[in-house]
């Protein structure tokens, strides 16, 4: 029986299986070399011109179509050309590493899904899970999903591998598919949790950097800026009842997208997980 982390998950091989292959390090072969990074002539990436040449055809079991990958790629290389605008003037044209643009490839991936066809997106991912359970003793059999569990994606990278870049780009990809389903006046607060007050003044620099729009949740002002940018609040504030400084969680209550930064010491133990949950 595995005792390894990688292979209790259900959502990455699901998601290596829509591009037609059965692990990271295939996808690794075909895009890590230094000269596939950066954009074409056409604005697109080098990326998406070697997974459309190289990987499997949609016919030998890839269920994303190439025009399906060019049109995520497009919507990549906006995000991301946004959000280094300001960091580029510093020298440097900052373009995404391979792993950094499959995190945001499969993101497009499964928002799309998520919000265009929920029921098929469950039934696709209960078929991943009937598939590991099978190759599982009994001990080790995972739980079907239920739609509530759809709303909920983690993304496991090393440290100094630029999840913040990455989360930035996940707000814009959110909000696009959310506007495409005409469902954008549904949102009401975009909420970032982070373990403590210096890794929010480190967040909120690095918002302003992207040009993302954020500030510290302030409750006695909040109503001027619900909907329109990120609330950042460091996850001790939150509290059963309001006080002077502290905030009652129910005070969040809504359809809100909440960011839950937990890459950083000092986010661990039973405190932050009761917090968060």
């Amino acid at each position: 029986m595995s005792t390894h982390f990688a292979d209790k998950l259900v959502l990455a091989p699901w998601a290596l299986k829509q591009l037609g292959v059965d692990n990271f390090d295939r996808l690794s072969e075909i895009l890590r070399a230094p000269e596939f990074e950066g954009w074409t002539e056409d604005g697109g990436s080098k990326f998406v011109q070697q997974l459309v040449a190289r990987l499997p055809k949609p016919a030998q079991g890839r269920s994303v179509s190439d025009d399906q990958l060019r049109e995520y790629d497009t919507n990549v290389v906006g995000h991301w050309k946004h959000i280094t605008r300001k960091r580029n003037l510093q020298g440097q044209t900052l373009y995404p590493l391979y792993f950094q643009y499959l995190g945001l490839l499969l993101t497009e991936l499964y928002l799309d899904r998520y919000f265009s066809d929920p029921e098929a997106l469950l039934a696709s991912l209960n078929q991943a899970v009937e598939a590991i359970n099978q190759k599982a003793d009994k001990r080790s059999q995972l739980e079907r999903f239920v739609e509530s569990d759809l709303n909920k994606v983690a993304f496991w990278m090393a440290t100094g591998s630029g999840k913040t870049l990455l989360m930035h780009c996940h707000i814009r990809q959110y909000l696009y598919y959310m506007g495409k389903a005409g469902k954008r006046q549904d949102l009401n607060r975009i909420i970032l949790l982070t373990p403590n007050e210096g890794l929010s003044r480190q967040h909120k620099d690095e918002f302003e950097l992207s040009g993302v729009e954020a500030e510290y949740y302030d409750k006695d002002g909040a109503t001027l800026f619900t909907g329109r940018g990120v609330d950042i609040i460091d996850v001790h504030k939150l509290r059963e009842t309001s006080g002077e400084k502290t905030v009652a969680v129910d005070t969040f209550e809504g359809n809100n997208l909440v960011l839950v930064d937990e890459g950083h010491r000092g986010s661990g133990g039973e405190e932050w997980m009761d917090k968060r949950a």
